[in-house]
């Protein structure tokens, strides 16, 4: 829980220097005065977290009479406080303080996209960090302002409406917001505390949003910016119990590792040093945290890679040994970091492993599955977790098998893993390994599709909430001996029976975040794999599946509205390109 102290006087009063009577949502002295009351402002200087995981789920038993089947279940699984921890409860902070007018899209915008599905363990900075701090700061402050543009902008998105033009909400918003920011960033006190960085990273958000929906290239003037501020964090904090300075900083550098690997590029140095050095970024109790340590080490391999490449390409000659590295260096130093990922796997949570479930048995057939699978997971977070390890695992399949493809000598000459013998070309026994585990990662990646899409066909609308035809796998309960762990990565546990609460919690969430989430792999699948873009062929793929995931990423541009009018002139890998060049500073795949 979060204890923020005591309240005190609004802000205005507090400027004035008079008596406030604490009247909310305005004070007596504001309205007598026809002043605007601009809030209560919390103290957060000394915002601590305590662990209440035990208490509130003793709670919510006691609610549903049972209370002792739960404790048992405590008992059997609390044996330290990271187990305690790693239970799935969402962080359903709420709003505290006032808004400015009647205002449904911050709350909307709050309850869907914020809150729910919200845990320590996968926390990454933003999300869970925003509440508490927007709730300390004033009316106008650059936070405040930064998340009612974004705030505004999604809404509108809902209500079939632009997301950015001149004369809307959002785009007032934001306007306010840069101007707040720039003042705020005139006093070089305010450069490292967490409400600069919140509201530098929220316009950073917006953008991104906006980038998508215009299919242009995102920039990345605030994503600098946060990444400038991550020295005065460190200068500011260096006792290391302002946990959510931590975190925020964290969000920063999942961010820079996100869109290094999009881009193809290293780290920034700042970046690179805070991942590497003696305050690194994996902890024990995160394991998102762990992966973006790892995917660290995955983006400067890809990028020295791919450097090497471009010069071997623009001077048309083969790889040599006379190179950095050779084939077989490569193919070593990617497999080294392959297995830290299948470690980084084999250590998750139990609860966070996917749950495999089969269309026409433990879900209904009109939901569009591949190969009849499902697998659903916790929360929209944690599955996006898994799309990153996947997509992590990918590029260095990529590496070693582009590798593999240019090794050869005089007495077993090579091509794309076949190897010339004495019965004619063969698929050699490496290359063999590293197709199945290409392969198996991008059927897991096609398995999530409809546990964040459902049966989901139509445009989203604020209909949908309350639309009982939507079908998502994981918003019903399944039979326990219907229920299958994934193999991979093992070993197997409990089967999960969410409870009716937690079911309609989960569908809001995947209503509103479901496409977001699935958008990022889809199009990377897209990218990666591409007679014409991509760095490998499409038959590598198993027969039918890029057709397959061309078709669910065109549901997602409709369910999002982002498909251009003249679609039909805009080839679907393309579309994917352009999705990801507007997302490339956003969290995830």
């Amino acid at each position: 829980m979060v204890n923020r102290g005591p309240s005190g006087a609004c802000v205005t009063c507090k400027k004035r220097r008079v008596k406030c009577d604490e009247a909310r949502p305005h004070c007596g002295p504001c309205q007598r005065l026809s002043l605007q009351c601009g809030g209560y402002k919390t103290k957060f200087a000394n915002l601590k977290f305590k662990d209440e995981t035990n208490k509130v789920c003793a709670r919510v038993a006691r609610r549903q009479g049972s209370a002792d089947t739960d404790r048992s279940q405590d008992r059997d699984h609390d044996d330290g406080h990271s187990k305690r921890q790693g239970k799935s409860h969402s962080r359903n902070l709420v709003l505290t303080r006032p808004l400015t007018q009647p205002d449904t899209a911050v709350p909307f915008y709050i309850q869907l996209y914020v809150s729910p599905g919200r845990e320590m363990q996968s926390a990454r900075g933003f999300f869970e960090m925003l509440i508490p701090i927007f709730n300390s700061q004033a009316q106008d402050s650059a936070l405040t302002l930064a998340v009612s543009a974004v705030a505004s902008g999604i809404q509108s998105l809902w209500r079939h409406s632009s997301f950015q033009s001149l004369s809307s909400p959002a785009e007032a918003y934001h306007t306010r917001a840069v101007k707040s920011l720039r003042r705020t960033l005139q006093d070089r006190n305010e450069w490292g505390k967490p409400a600069t960085m919140l509201a530098v990273l929220a316009l950073q958000w917006y953008e991104n949003i906006a980038a998508v929906y215009g299919l242009r290239s995102a920039t990345r003037i605030h994503h600098n910016g946060a990444v400038s501020l991550l020295p005065f964090i460190a200068s500011k904090y260096t006792d290391g119990d302002d946990k959510a300075s931590e975190y925020v900083r964290r969000f920063i550098l999942h961010a820079e590792v996100s869109s290094a690997l999009r881009q193809e590029r290293p780290l920034q140095g700042t970046v690179y040093s805070w991942i590497t050095g003696k305050r690194s970024i994996a902890t024990a109790d995160n394991p998102s945290a762990a992966l973006d340590a790892i995917g660290a080490s995955v983006a400067e391999l890809q990028a020295r890679y791919m450097q090497l490449s471009q010069c071997q390409t623009q001077t048309q000659s083969p790889l040599s040994l006379s190179a950095s590295q050779d084939a077989r260096d490569w193919i070593a130093e990617a497999n080294h970091i392959d297995a830290q990922l299948v470690a980084w796997a084999e250590n998750v949570p139990d609860h966070w492993r996917p749950v495999k479930l089969f269309s026409g048995v433990d879900i209904d057939a009109s939901i569009p599955t591949y190969q009849s699978v499902c697998e659903i997971y916790p929360s929209c977070q944690i599955g996006a977790i898994w799309n990153l390890y996947r997509v992590q695992r990918l590029l260095l399949a990529r590496i070693i098998i582009t590798s593999l493809s240019t090794i050869s000598d005089s007495s077993t000459p090579t091509f794309w893993g076949l190897t010339m013998g004495g019965e004619g070309w063969v698929l050699s026994d490496e290359f063999a390994e590293q197709l199945h585990t290409l392969q198996s990662l991008v059927d897991e990646i096609c398995h999530c599709v409809p546990f964040y899409l459902g049966n989901r066909t139509r445009t989203l609308g604020i209909t949908d909430f309350a639309d009982e035809t939507i079908l998502l796998p994981s918003c019903q309960t399944q039979p326990a001996a219907k229920v299958h762990r994934s193999p991979t990565p093992t070993p197997a546990g409990h089967s999960r029976t969410p409870s009716p609460s937690n079911n309609e919690q989960l569908k809001r969430s995947l209503i509103a975040q479901g496409p977001w989430h699935l958008m990022s792999p889809l199009s990377r699948l897209l990218t990666f794999f591409s007679e014409e873009h991509g760095p490998l062929p499409t038959s590598l793929l198993r027969p039918g599946q890029h057709e397959w995931i061309r078709g669910q990423f065109l549901r997602v541009l409709g369910l999002l509205r982002i498909l251009p009018g003249k679609s039909l002139d805009t080839s679907v890998e393309d579309l994917a390109q352009a999705v990801r060049k507007g997302a490339i500073f956003m969290s995830g795949p």
